[in-house]
């Protein structure tokens, strides 16, 4: 009888543990309201919400110039295909990567947008 006190005990306490952390866990959602500024067009016309491909709001990333870490940002570069990156300099062309180990035709039209050489 002891056994299932002691059992009954860890459950209230588990239990009592969750109740109160309940809400951190939950996710909150604010309300957003979207505002124009009075001096700019209509937010239809807004660039940022035309449809198109995504192109970032930074500069391009230069591959023969850039560092580790910068490379490494980019969609599907990790440390090695990075290093492997700079061992490969100078590049003319983006299509030069194919030459290297872990870059296939698909990893490169991903990355034309992101960089430049």
């Amino acid at each position: 009888m002891g056994r299932w006190l002691n059992v009954a005990y860890i459950a209230v306490v588990i239990g009592i543990g969750l109740a109160s952390i309940w809400p951190n866990l939950t996710v909150r959602f604010f309300p957003t309201e979207l505002k124009a500024p009075p001096h700019s067009a209509p937010l239809a016309a807004s660039p940022a919400l035309k449809p198109g491909p995504i192109t970032p709001e930074v500069g391009k990333v230069n591959l023969n110039t850039a560092s580790q870490a910068e490379i490494e940002s980019l969609p599907g570069i990790g440390p090695a295909l990075a290093q492997r990156i700079i061992e490969g300099r100078p590049y003319r062309s983006l299509e030069e990567l194919d030459r290297i180990k872990g870059i296939g035709p698909k990893l490169i039209e991903r990355l034309r947008p992101l960089v430049t050489l």
